[in-house]
């Protein structure tokens, strides 16, 4: 269990993502957690330096969200804020969401990245289907009770290193 925690890539800000060597690994497409990865936990809005380098990733990559959250309305409100195709209530690591992300990204696992903060649930997810797996730094760490920085520190005591560490080449 524990080697599935390890990340292909390890990166600060989501903004950092290198694509050069993503498509160097033939990756077609990004499949991003929501809450902390690209957007401030229940906002529905995301920062304008985001929505740019979203939308540059475009040109690049098929996108899509899968999220955690079980809210629909607030999904809704996030799907109209984002304009891609954004998946909720997956209950990762399960499989399913994810799977009926990829299916209609007409993708296979091997040809996307999974995005996100959480190594018990987006690298998890990420690493059962066989993709390559981003963790980035949560976006609000510093403003998160102390019962999460705790659980993220024992999650992180588990990670691997990873095979490579983004620098920041593709900030906006």
């Amino acid at each position: 269990m524990f080697l599935k925690l390890k990340p292909t890539y390890i990166t600060g800000h989501v903004t950092d993502i290198n694509f050069e060597d993503l498509i160097s690994e033939g990756i077609k497409g990004l499949i991003f957690d929501l809450d902390n990865t690209i957007m401030k936990p229940k906002t529905g809005k995301i920062s304008e330096d985001i929505r740019q380098w979203l939308e540059k990733t475009q040109e690049c990559f098929k996108i899509a969200v899968v999220s955690n959250n079980p809210h629909k309305s607030y999904i809704e409100k996030v799907k109209i804020e984002l304009g891609i195709p954004v998946y909720y209530h997956a209950k990762k690591p399960r499989r399913g969401t994810t799977l009926q992300a990829l299916k209609e990204m007409k993708l296979l696992p091997s040809e996307v990245a999974m995005v996100g903060d959480r190594t018990l649930t987006d690298i998890m997810v990420g690493q059962r289907l066989g993709m390559i797996t981003i963790l980035v730094d949560p976006l609000m760490k510093h403003q998160e009770s102390c019962l999460i920085r705790f659980c993220r520190k024992l999650e992180r005591l588990f990670i691997c290193p990873a095979k490579k560490v983004f620098s920041n080449n593709n900030r906006i």
